[in-house]
């Protein structure tokens, strides 16, 4: 009966049947403790022992105040004094604004973060003008303005690409001329430190830049120096990671539209040379043999007509009975003048064969 009592309980009953259980325990304890013992318990609270207090040691540091990025001259609104304690204290931690003020950090440092010469000042072969300078270049300036010195984004510790401008009355001509060129300095500030504000705000400290310093070997700054008398040279700043740290020289020219065209003058019409005068000989020409031309002659003898030389014609008579003498011979009309026979007589010879011949 009593478990299904218990069973019927609900869960706050029994919590407190409980503690009522629990309370008699303790009373019963109480009671049979003070009956062994015969005195009276008095149950009174312990104290701990008193402590003395360990007196903590600290030491001043310089804290930033602010974020300070890197490349940044140290201002002393920048800073605060605070104390920590020794163990906490790191290596080479700067102690007083003094040492600090006008510095360019090395890296960047956040607001609460302590100052010390790792974070702040760089290493000793960088310090100092002469010491940025490679050892085999040498340190030549020139002059530039806000425009041709990229409009004083470029800083020393940047590497640069130089560019000569050529301006004549009506074009103008740029080409590369020097690539991945160190920038030393601007303006005789070698560090490029920005400058912040009691705001946290950072201004750059280069104003109006007239004067860049660049780090190069001696035969480029012979070329540098010469190409400066000739145009104007400009600064193009290179990223931080660039694609190629060289690229193929290059010359581009643009000429004006008030350039004027030349005039193209009429090409010559080519004269006809004379026959020239030369004292070269003639050329030999060979001689020809001279040929007599023998005079030929027509001879008609009845229906047929004949040619003959006049050295070998004979005049043959038609009539056996007809006389011997010779008719006069016709000259060819081929033949030359010059050999051709006496002309014939205009009176007809009456005993002749042809005369004959025509009568009958």
């Amino acid at each position: 009966r009593i478990i299904n009592r218990l069973n019927d309980l609900r869960p706050k009953q029994l919590m407190i049947l409980a503690g009522i259980a629990a309370a008699l325990m303790f009373v019963a304890i109480y009671v049979g403790f003070s009956m062994m013992t015969g005195k009276e318990v008095v149950v009174n609270p312990v104290e701990p022992p008193p402590q003395e207090e360990k007196v903590i040691e600290t030491k001043a540091v310089v804290v930033a105040k602010v974020n300070i990025p890197a490349r940044t001259r140290i201002q002393e609104s920048m800073l605060q004094i605070k104390e920590l304690p020794v163990e906490m204290v790191p290596e080479g931690v700067i102690t007083n604004f003094d040492d600090v003020k006008d510095v360019q950090v090395k890296v960047s440092i956040f607001a609460g973060d302590v100052l010390t010469v790792q974070k702040v000042f760089a290493d000793k072969s960088e310090e100092g003008f002469v010491g940025a300078i490679p050892a085999d270049c040498r340190a030549v300036s020139i002059n530039v303005n806000e425009i041709t010195s990229v409009a004083g984004f470029a800083k020393p510790g940047d590497k640069v690409d130089l560019l000569l401008v050529e301006k004549s009355n009506y074009s103008a001509t740029t080409n590369v001329l020097l690539q991945n060129v160190p920038l030393l300095s601007v303006n005789q500030d070698m560090s490029g430190a920005n400058i912040v504000d009691e705001s946290g705000g950072t201004t750059s400290a280069i104003h109006n830049p007239t004067i860049a310093t660049f780090a190069l070997p001696p035969e480029d700054v012979l070329k540098l120096i010469s190409a400066s008398k000739l145009g104007e040279i400009y600064m193009m700043l290179r990223p931080a990671n660039p694609r190629a740290t060289y690229v193929a020289e290059m010359e581009y020219t643009i000429d004006s539209i008030n350039k004027p065209q030349p005039v193209r003058e009429p090409e010559p019409t080519p004269a006809i040379p004379a026959n020239p005068v030369s004292d070269a000989p003639l050329p030999q020409i060979p001689a020809v043999p001279m040929v007599p031309v023998t005079p030929k002659f027509d001879i008609i003898q009845g229906d047929e007509l004949t040619q003959s030389s006049a050295e070998t014609a004979q005049v043959q008579s038609f009539v056996s009975n007809s006389s011997n003498s010779a008719l006069p011979a016709i000259p060819s009309r081929s033949a030359n003048p010059e050999f051709a026979a006496p002309p014939v007589p205009s009176t007809p010879l009456s005993g002749s064969p042809i005369m004959s011949q025509i009568g009958h």
